[in-house]
């Protein structure tokens, strides 16, 4: 086989896989939105793994990229985007996107998505992926993580890419009134937490609800006291 046909016969095994994917692990999860299922059969999820990874893409759990950062499990990620109830009108802020997929998933669903990590080198190459797929309502942000950006706040829904020990007030204070917080909350450190919605309905005040358990890694600097993330 020439070098073109195996490129070839790669990608067209990747976008077999992205829709099995889809219609395996997601749309039989309860998952119905039109866009976000389109948006998870489109967005090439190999292309933000490191090359020794891509083999897996498309298993069904979480896939490490190191510095702490993973590519949530797609049942998971797509859940959590469901319950976010997403519009055309928001404006996100990705929490934790190491080489940008979660943002790539949500920019053809809502009208900006701040991106937001600590390091540099990940959004260096996030930045690359997204010009090539066309996701120009991405802005990209180097901070540390549990801070958010409260000068571009206030967001309509802010998704944090990990497990927290707490949901922090510094974050909820960035939402706007209707604004929603998507996570997954494990406290105690185990091995299995809760995707939650935290739904801020006035100045100061906000709702949680439990959506279902999920296993997730800890996204770096959220963890709860004597808990690691790796």
């Amino acid at each position: 086989m020439s070098r073109h046909g195996y490129y070839k016969a790669m990608a067209l095994d990747y976008q077999k896989a992205r829709e099995n994917m889809v219609d395996g692990q997601i749309h039989t999860a309860g998952v119905v939105s039109e866009g976000i299922l389109q948006s998870f059969s489109t967005v090439p999820r190999e292309l933000f793994l490191p090359e020794k990874l891509r083999g897996v893409a498309y298993v069904d759990e979480s896939l490490p990229m190191g510095k702490g950062r993973h590519l949530l499990e797609p049942m998971v990620h797509a859940k959590m985007l469901q319950a976010a109830r997403l519009q055309p009108n928001d404006v996100v802020l990705d929490i934790g996107v190491g080489a940008g997929y979660s943002s790539a998933i949500l920019s053809p669903l809502v009208t900006t998505v701040v991106a937001l990590d600590d390091n540099k080198r990940y959004l260096d190459k996030a930045a690359r992926l997204w010009d090539k797929l066309g996701s120009c309502n991405v802005v990209a942000i180097e901070r540390e993580m549990t801070r958010g950006t409260p000068e571009h706040a206030p967001f309509s829904l802010i998704f944090i890419n990990g497990a927290i020990g707490h949901i922090p007030r510094e974050l909820t204070d960035q939402l706007g009134s209707g604004g929603r917080l998507l996570t997954v909350l494990n406290p105690d450190g185990g091995s299995l937490g809760q995707a939650v919605l935290v739904e801020k309905t006035g100045d100061t005040h906000a709702s949680v609800t439990r959506l279902f358990d999920a296993s997730v890694p800890y996204l770096p600097g959220f963890e709860p006291a004597g808990a690691f993330s790796f």
